[in-house]
This record gives structure tokens, C-alpha cells and sequence, in this order.
């Protein structure tokens, strides 16, 4: 088995394994998926210059992550201080029976 890359932890799939394929075009699509990038480096699919690179970067994150910085919560705490929606008034039934629905007059 060949040495492994920075952030490798499991071994290299071949080319045409279903999760590869489907990883490796995500990272191609979308630099910035966590997703992608998480399994790339675990699976040691990037070159090692790309690899180490990615692996300092993923690092930091999940750094920050365990910090309790992320990008997304400072935005769900700014939708949580808002108002919450008004509460849907309910309908008293007169005697608690239904009033009969009436057939339309020709």
C-alpha cells in the first residue's frame, strides 16, 4: 500500500467505485461542498499538493466547528430573535354541534 496522503485515512477506491465517481464530480461541481471534500481527503483521492492544501483548510473548519464559530449560526440566531408567527385563532361551535351546511337555492 502506497503511503498515505495528508488526511487520508482510508484506502484509495478504484476509478470507476460508485462513491468516487459521485465525490470527485461534487468537488469538481462545487469546491466549497464539506460533504465532497471530507470523503476526497478521506479516501485519498486528491494529489498530495491538493490534498495538503484541502487538508488545512478542512482542518480549520472543523477547528471552528468545535469552537462553536460557524458561518450558519450567527444566521439561525438572527431568525430565532424574531417575533413568532400569531397564532391561529380557533372557531367556537355554537352548542358544540356543527352548524349544518346549508344546500344551495335554485
Amino acid at each position: 500500500m502506497p503511503p498515505l496522503k495528508p488526511g487520508q485515512k482510508y484506502p484509495t477506491p478504484t476509478p470507476g467505485f460508485g462513491d468516487r465517481v459521485f465525490y470527485e464530480s461534487l468537488l469538481k461541481q462545487r469546491q466549497t461542498s464539506e460533504m465532497a471534500q471530507d470523503w476526497c481527503l478521506n479516501y485519498g483521492i486528491l494529489s498530495y499538493k491538493k490534498a495538503a492544501k484541502l487538508h488545512a483548510i478542512v482542518t480549520e473548519r472543523k477547528r471552528k466547528q468545535r469552537m462553536g464559530v460557524t458561518g450558519t449560526s450567527a444566521s439561525k440566531k438572527s431568525r430565532s430573535s424574531s417575533p413568532p408567527p400569531p397564532k391561529k385563532k380557533r372557531v367556537k361551535k355554537e352548542d358544540g354541534v356543527a352548524s349544518p351546511v346549508r344546500s344551495a337555492h335554485l
